[in-house]
């Protein structure tokens, strides 16, 4: 009966909605003039309890559609006739009650008028009232039938995957009504689930409360579910891991909805899939937007390396910042067109893109007197282990060399502020690209006393989540292909950051930066590589893919470390952003051993050895000049470089 019901009054809906607009905005206002009419006359029969003198009718029916004409007029005036039935909401409301309220303040004027200066009284005083309000509530009324049958029609409509909602704030709430309304999505919420127990029981969007997050486990085989959607953007880990266990145990699809002001700018639900990043318990990264901005807004600002995963994020966050240039800059030239293409999407169309090498001392010159950055971020570093160790020439030209040239000259250039990303692995490095990024640093270190109007800073983090480097993308596409995952080693222990917070935190170190320095960013909690691969197993459907061992590879480590020995960690103002106090180095002078020219020295004899392409001795002066440096040389025999 229901479902005829609906059939019919879908039918009736299509043909309204199929007739010119002036013949629906017509038919729209004779059935609000009949409830104007008839408002007013049960409010008249209430008045005189059904019995009404013969001599009010007479007067009645004139003033009934005179008031009728005044409430549509008004009704017109306030665009209520413009909007669109089936989305009626709120802002309609308000817009009745607006002309309602207006219409019946005319009418309760010319009626007083009528009757002290004719004594001509159509309608008693309370009519007036009562039949307004009775008006207001039957042209509400009649407006949300359409949006009701329309949104009752939707969950009919077929078989749809049956969904339940983890979170019963505003951004699951809104998630519920879009998924009402949106055929699209084909999902039938059949209820929420809430933090607090005492919300159980309640309705919401028309949905029950089904429990709270400890009864996810029996809610999902009691009601058949077949998606949970995670609609509460700070669920901490264990509740993410919670919810996953049970989804994965139940064979049930789990998928993210995105932070509200997201949806609110894209304006669009887009529901994405769990991934890893969401199961490693990382708190959530609260950022100084008024210090950010007061940093880089209204700068001229360069980055290197703008084509790699820090560099990409790097130049997105600053072109958010207002800076009054922004110069990008990487050998990777199509890195810089799809860079181009995401920031031309976001709105921001004012970059100049470079494609230049920070090795080429005049390529970079050329560079700073044509942008004059104020703020630089050097990204620019060959970063993959394994590499490296085969390419020790290559990985002092561009990590150390090309750190010296655009260090330099941002010296030179009279630069506010040089920003270094380093790595955890320039800490008591065991391979090449560790050494050449904490020579990085020592350099950074140097140039700082040589160019004391400048403010050079480095800033050390550990690996990051969907890098072209991270473990992860490699993982997944090993379980793509069927597998098997390889793990280097059972116990490797590695911290991991996203990308977008570890740049946030990049550019929150920057913006403290008052002196020179080197940041650490604080990991959080250390991640067993194992498990990071059995969950992404578990996570993409893969159950049948094993995990591999393959050893350590060369210069690789079991545990990343963030601070040598000899160093010591501050507090800053934003609790993950950490400050290193370098200890005593073998010069005395608390500088590590950075000592000035003997250092620059060695280093661009390293350099001279390097861009003729020997190698041997290129690392032979690498483990000289760089302190705890443990290695194997190219015979395979263990090195040790000088301690600090």
């Amino acid at each position: 009966m229901q479902r005829a019901f609906l059939q019919v009054t879908e039918r009736l809906q299509r043909v309204f909605q199929r007739s010119p607009p002036g013949m629906r905005r017509g038919a729209a206002m004779l059935v609000d003039v009949a409830i104007v009419v008839e408002s007013f006359a049960i409010a008249l029969l209430f008045r005189f309890n059904g019995d009404v003198p013969p001599d009010f009718w007479a007067s009645f029916w004139p003033f009934a559609f005179l008031s009728a004409a005044i409430f549509v007029a008004l009704l017109y005036e306030s665009g209520v006739y413009q909007s669109v039935l089936r989305y009626t909401g709120i802002y309609q409301g308000v817009r009745v009650a607006s002309a309602t309220s207006i219409a019946a303040g005319i009418i309760f004027i010319v009626d007083v008028i009528l009757g002290v200066i004719f004594d001509l009284r159509p309608f008693p005083l309370s009519v007036v009232i009562v039949g307004a309000l009775l008006a207001y509530l039957q042209l509400v009324a009649v407006r949300l039938y359409p949006r009701f049958f329309y949104e009752l029609s939707l969950r009919e409509i077929g078989t749809r995957t049956r969904t339940v909602i983890v979170g019963t704030e505003e951004p699951g709430v809104a998630l519920a009504s879009h998924i009402w309304r949106s055929t699209a999505l084909n999902l039938q919420v059949v209820g929420f689930v809430s933090e607090s127990p005492a919300e159980k029981g309640r309705r919401i969007e028309g949905a029950p409360v089904l429990g709270g997050l400890e009864d996810l486990g029996s809610i999902v085989p009691e009601h058949d579910v077949q998606q949970v959607i995670i609609a509460t953007p700070y669920a901490d880990w264990d509740q993410m891991n919670a919810i996953w266990r049970v989804c994965t145990e139940a064979s049930v699809e789990v998928k993210i909805m995105p932070d509200l002001d997201e949806v609110l700018s894209e304006n669009a639900f887009r529901l994405r899939e769990l991934q890893i990043e969401d199961l490693l318990g990382r708190e959530p990264v609260n950022i100084d937007l008024a210090a950010l901005s007061e940093h880089i807004s209204g700068k001229r600002v360069l980055v290197t390396g703008a084509g790699g995963s820090i560099g990409r994020e790097l130049s997105r966050q600053i072109s958010r910042l207002a800076p009054e240039h922004l110069t990008l800059m990487d050998r990777d030239e199509s890195g810089l067109y799809y860079l181009s293409q995401d920031l031309a999407r976001e709105g921001f169309s004012e970059a100049e893109y470079q494609v230049g090498d920070v090795t080429s001392p005049e390529g970079m010159e050329d560079t700073f007197e044509g942008s004059a950055p104020q703020v630089v971020f050097h990204a620019a570093a060959y970063k993959h282990v394994p590499l490296m160790e085969e390419r020790v020439a290559e990985a002092v030209l561009n990590n150390v060399f090309g750190t010296l040239n655009v260090a330099r000259m941002a010296g030179e250039h009279g630069a506010e502020k040089f920003v270094n990303v380093s790595t955890d692995k320039a800490v008591n490095p065991a391979n090449v690209m560790g050494a050449t990024k904490r020579l990085s640093e020592m350099l950074v270190q140097s140039l700082s006393r040589l160019y004391p109007a400048t403010i050079y800073a480095s800033v050390r983090f550990g690996n990051v989540l969907g890098s072209r480097g991270s473990v992860v993308p490699t993982f997944r596409q090993q379980i793509e292909a069927g597998g098997p995952v390889t793990v280097t080693h059972p116990e490797m222990i590695r911290y991991f950051m996203t990308i977008p917070e570890a740049v946030s935190l990049i550019l929150q170190a920057s913006a403290m930066a008052d002196s020179y320095g080197t940041y650490v960013l604080e990991m959080g909690r250390p991640v067993s590589i194992t498990d990071l691969a059995r969950k992404m197993i578990e996570i993409m459907g893969a159950s049948g893919v094993q995990i591999k061992y393959t050893g350590l590879r060369p210069g690789e480590k079991l545990r990343e470390e963030l601070l040598e020995q000899s160093e010591h960690q501050n507090d800053t103002d934003h609790p993950m952003v950490l400050r290193v106090s370098p200890g005593k180095g073998p010069d005395g002078d608390g500088h590590n051993g950075d000592g000035g020219d003997r250092f620059l020295q060695l280093v661009n004899e390293m350099v001279a050895r390097a861009r003729c392409h020997d190698s041997e001795g290129t690392a032979e002066l690498l483990r000289s000049i760089t302190p705890n440096y443990t290695s194997a040389d190219l015979s395979g025999n263990v090195r040790r470089g000088r301690s600090s």
